[in-house]
């Protein structure tokens, strides 16, 4: 502070001159207005006399901004009330008017570049949820997201149906330079994923499976290998190279994963006349059920939520008619997954009611944690979980699990 006179520069001035910075920032560096201080000592209130020229004897001090630039003008020795400020602050001034004005400039930016490199009707939705969403807000590389994604959008949506199926790997590896760059744990998946919805006039996809269903309404479908659907004892009625495989998984007792792959191979994937299904949560629970062999029971699991192919396989069983019985986790996720699942594919819940519940769930267990989601199939359940306050989960009754099926009429 030696550059500044001590009236100026008086350490009992501190709290005074945050205060009046303050204001000037929020004012956008003008000196303008009343502001008004209240001095807490003897000490600070000579030092605002001298700040100001005249005495203060009050609670209250009113200053007038102006008038204090203009003596600082005169008579501080390095200008007025905007280089006193950075002098004392030892950095340059905000304003935060113009930085609030060039945030704003900046979130519009990409969105304003989403409308108009993307010639569709559409487009302003597409822009309007980005907004909303948040998704590009303070993100260092948003322009080049939104270019990549209105390059994906503009070729998807150019005609009324694709030309061809693609993969998302080949789209982007083609269209971007990277195969990689549509994958969902990438921004420009997401904002891409909003332009088809935007296009396709329908809500955004909460979930893996309609994502993946909103893709292919486009022509562009998931590769065919690595999303898999965990089976055991299943038995096809089809000829052909899979159901062999499952008629020897079967008899050897092995589970088996089946992908896209398969099901684009075995079009008809009938199952045989009284085929009894339990569709599972947890891949432990097909293991056991592989262990000991069960009779007259088939397995599928679902791994948490369905993907595409469990989706496909649960689906076509429900076309034919198959018994599927469900059993799942009894928390919160656990139970939204076979809400889901009783809609969808009409399992029925087994072993999975408040008794059930009741007879197994052990103080100190886990935590429910979540929101609260009620059974569709059962709202005592519902009622006993959220006083139990515990979680459940399909491995703890395994033994329990296993004995039923075994003695299930």
């Amino acid at each position: 502070m030696s550059e500044l006179p001590l009236w100026v520069a008086d350490p009992a001035l501190d709290a005074s001159w945050d205060r009046i910075r303050a204001r000037f920032e929020r004012a956008g560096l003008v000196a303008d207005g009343v502001l008004v201080l209240e001095p807490q000592s003897r000490a600070e209130r000579q030092a605002l006399g001298a700040l100001l020229g005249t005495t203060v004897t009050r609670a209250r001090v009113r200053i007038d901004l102006a008038a204090l630039d203009e003596r600082l003008k005169q008579r501080s020795g390095v200008g007025g009330l905007e280089a006193v400020l950075t002098l004392r602050a030892g950095r340059d001034l905000e304003d935060r008017p113009a930085l609030r004005t060039a945030r704003r400039e900046a979130r519009e930016r990409p969105l304003n570049l989403a409308r108009a490199l993307v010639d569709a009707a559409w487009a302003d939705y597409w822009a309007d949820g980005l907004r909303r969403a948040g998704l590009l807000t303070r993100h260092p590389d948003a322009e080049r997201v939104v270019r990549d994604a209105a390059v994906v959008l503009t070729e998807l949506t150019a005609t009324e149906a694709p030309v061809a199926t693609q993969s998302r790997v080949e789209l982007g590896a083609r269209l971007l330079g990277d195969a990689h760059s549509l994958d969902r744990d990438r921004l420009v998946h997401h904002v891409v994923v909003r332009g088809l919805a935007a296009a396709a006039g329908s809500p955004v996809p909460d979930d893996a499976r309609t994502r993946e269903e909103l893709w292919q309404s486009f022509g562009v479908e998931p590769d065919l290998v690595s999303r898999t659907c965990l089976v055991w004892g299943l038995r096809l009625v089809d000829a052909g190279a899979l159901a062999a495989r499952l008629a020897a998984a079967a008899d050897s007792g092995d589970p088996l994963h089946l992908c896209e792959w398969d099901l684009r191979r075995t079009p008809s994937f009938t199952p045989e006349p009284g085929t009894r299904v339990l569709v599972c949560e947890n891949p432990r629970v097909l293991e056991a059920m592989a262990d000991v062999g069960v009779e007259g029971w088939a397995g599928v699991c679902t791994s948490g939520e369905p993907n595409l192919v469990v989706d496909r396989v649960l689906s076509r069983f429900a076309g034919h008619g198959v018994e599927l019985r469900y059993h799942g986790d009894f928390d919160w996720p656990g139970v939204a997954i076979a809400n889901r699942a009783v809609a969808r594919y009409a399992v029925r819940p087994w072993l999975m009611f408040a008794d059930d519940y009741l007879a197994a769930v052990l103080p100190g267990g886990p935590e429910l944690v979540g929101r609260p989601v009620e059974p569709v199939w059962d709202a005592e359940l519902g009622a006993a979980m959220r006083h139990q306050g515990q979680a459940l989960h399909e491995e703890s009754v395994l033994a329990e699990l296993l004995r039923a099926m075994a003695t299930a009429g």
